[in-house]
């Protein structure tokens, strides 16, 4: 999961490194999901909620049967959060 990098994005970057990961993901080795996230758009306001990053992030690792996940630049996620306890219990849940 990127929050920072498009699918086509990550193509190039990882074609400079001599994977075909269109490949992978055409054979469902891998998944991709690209979470926009723009900080003009992000306004805090009552709970922080994840529930459909969760989501998502469930159906993306049930799809191809994952074993392991890669969260790009996943500060990006949390830079709209400015008390330090909820980012702590956010992130902790998020890595259980």
């Amino acid at each position: 999961m990127s929050f920072e990098e498009t699918e086509d994005e990550l193509y190039r970057d990882v074609a400079s490194l001599n994977f075909n990961l269109q490949a992978l993901v055409a054979e469902k080795k891998i998944i991709l999901e690209f979470v926009r996230l723009e900080r003009s758009e992000i306004q805090e306001a009552g709970e922080f909620k994840l529930e459909g990053l969760f989501d998502r992030l469930e159906h993306a690792i049930d799809s191809v049967k994952a074993k392991r996940l890669v969260l790009d630049s996943i500060e990006s996620l949390f830079a709209g959060v400015s008390d330090a306890g909820i980012l702590r219990l956010k992130r902790k849940r998020l890595f259980s």
